[in-house]
C-alpha cells in the first residue's frame, strides 16, 4: 500500500473507422498551418498519403509531403526530412505509416527544434524541450511509437541500432484508424502482430516498479510494471491471440484489423509505462548482425526468452497462456506457464515468423558477440524478472539457434 506509479500517453488519442477523416480538424485545434507528412513511397503509390494530404487541405492548410522513409530508418533518412522540413519552413509534421515512419519524424522533430545532430540525443532524457508538434498517423498494428516516448534510428557509424527516449517525444495526437492497415501486406502485418505481442507480453512480466531501485530521473524509460501497464498488457494479449492469425490470411477482415490495431494501442501503452525485457535486447543485437526486420526478430525470439523466464514468474506466464486460449485448468502454475511458451510458438509458425536463428542467416560463430551486445543494454537488462549476463544470454542464443 502507499506505492506511487505515473503514466503517460499521446497528448490525445482518437481510435476508430475512418477516425483519419479528423486530422484537418486536428491540426487546426494544435494552432499549425503548414505540416509536412512525413511517409514513404510505399504509401503514397497506394494512395494513403494522398488522402491524408487532402483532408489537411480541405481544412485550410498547407500541407506537403517527405516520402523518403525507409523500414529501418537510418540517421540519413531523419536528416533528409530535416532538410525537406526546413526548406518548407513547415511549422509541424505528421507522420504516415508504421513505426518507422513515426520514429523518423520524432527524431526529425528533435533537431528541428533542438539543432545539433542525433548523437548528442542518443539516451534517456537529453532532449532539452519541447519539439516540433507531432501527429501520429499509425497504419501498421505493432510498434506502439503512436504512444510511446521513445525512437529508435540505426546509426551508420556505429553500425547500432540507437534509441532516444524522452517525454518530449511522446505525439501531441495519435489517430488509429483500423481502416489504414487494411493495404498492410500478410507478412507485414505478421511481423508487426508478433511486435505488439513482444510488447504485452514483456510489459506484463517485466519487474514491477516496486522491485527496482528509485531513480533521481523522474521520467525513466523504464520505470517497472504497474498495476495500469499491466492491465493493458493482458488484454493486449487476448486480443492478439484471438486475432492476429485472421489479420494474416483475411486481410479485409474489419473485426480482426481492429481489434490488433486496439491491441497493438493498448500494448504501447503498456510497455511505454511498465517497460521491455531480454527479447528486446536480443532482436538489437540481432539486427545488428542479419538487418531483419524489428518484428520480424522479437517474434523469432520471443518463446525462447519466455522459457528462460518462465521459472522466475510462472503465475504471470499461467495467465498469459490463460489469455490466449490455452485450456490449463487441472494444470500446476508451472505446466499452465508452459502453454503459454507452446502457444507463442504455434502462433509464430502460424503466421509465417522463422522459427530459428539459422532460418534468418545467424551463424552459430555470431552467437557469442550477439549475446555480449545483448547483455550491455542494461535498460533492458535490468527489468528481466530472471537475473541474466552475457553466458545466460548466450546460452539463450544458441537454445534459439
Amino acid at each position: 500500500m502507499g506505492e506511487q506509479w505515473t503514466f503517460a500517453s499521446a497528448g490525445q488519442v482518437i481510435f476508430g473507422m475512418r477516425a483519419v477523416e479528423r486530422v484537418g480538424r486536428l491540426a487546426l485545434w494544435l494552432g499549425v498551418r503548414r505540416p509536412l507528412i512525413v511517409s514513404d513511397r510505399i504509401l503514397v503509390g497506394l494512395g494513403i498519403v494522398d488522402s491524408v494530404r487532402r483532408i489537411l487541405a480541405e481544412a485550410g492548410l498547407s500541407p506537403a509531403v517527405y516520402d523518403g522513409g525507409e523500414p529501418e530508418p537510418c540517421t540519413g533518412t531523419v536528416y533528409r526530412c530535416v532538410e525537406a522540413a526546413r526548406a518548407g519552413e513547415h511549422d509541424s509534421l505528421i507522420a504516415v505509416g508504421g513505426g518507422s515512419n513515426i520514429d523518423t519524424a520524432k527524431a526529425a522533430a528533435v533537431i528541428l527544434s533542438h539543432g545539433g545532430s542525433l548523437p548528442e540525443y542518443y539516451g534517456i532524457n537529453r532532449v532539452p524541450g519541447p519539439v516540433l508538434p507531432l501527429i501520429a498517423v499509425p497504419t501498421t498494428a505493432g510498434t506502439g511509437s503512436e504512444v510511446s516516448a521513445g525512437a529508435v534510428i540505426a546509426d551508420e557509424a556505429q553500425g547500432l541500432k540507437m534509441a532516444l527516449f524522452s517525454p518530449h517525444l511522446r505525439p501531441r495526437a495519435a489517430i488509429c484508424d483500423p481502416l489504414l492497415t487494411l493495404t498492410c501486406p500478410p507478412k507485414v502485418t505478421a511481423d508487426s502482430g508478433m511486435d505488439a505481442l513482444t510488447h504485452a507480453i514483456e510489459a506484463y512480466t517485466c519487474l514491477d516498479h516496486r522491485s527496482l531501485p528509485e531513480e533521481d530521473d523522474p521520467f525513466p524509460a523504464y520505470p517497472g510494471a504497474n498495476p495500469l501497464s499491466a492491465s493493458l498488457a493482458l488484454q493486449a494479449i487476448g486480443l492478439i491471440g484471438q486475432s492476429l492469425r485472421q489479420a494474416v490470411y483475411q486481410p479485409q477482415n474489419l473485426e480482426a484489423r481492429e481489434m490488433m490495431h486496439l491491441a497493438a494501442l493498448l500494448a504501447g501503452l503498456a510497455f511505454s509505462n511498465g517497460g521491455l525485457t531480454i527479447t528486446h535486447a536480443l532482436q538489437y543485437a540481432l539486427a545488428a548482425r542479419v538487418h531483419n526486420s524489428h518484428g520480424e526478430g522479437n517474434g523469432l525470439l520471443l518463446p525462447y526468452v519466455m522459457a528462460y523466464n518462465l521459472p522466475a514468474c510462472p503465475q504471470a506466464f499461467a495467465e498469459i497462456a490463460r489469455r490466449l486460449g490455452e485450456q490449463v485448468g487441472g494444470l500446476s502454475p508451472i505446466e499452465a506457464a508452459h502453454r503459454s511458451v507452446e502457444a507463442v510458438q504455434r502462433l509464430k509458425a502460424d503466421v509465417g515468423v522463422p522459427m530459428r536463428l539459422r532460418d534468418v542467416g545467424v551463424g552459430e560463430a555470431d552467437i557469442p558477440d550477439m549475446a555480449r551486445i545483448a547483455a550491455s543494454m542494461r535498460r533492458l537488462v535490468v527489468l528481466n524478472p530472471r537475473p541474466v549476463s552475457a553466458p545466460e544470454m548466450e546460452a539463450l542464443l544458441r537454445a534459439a539457434y
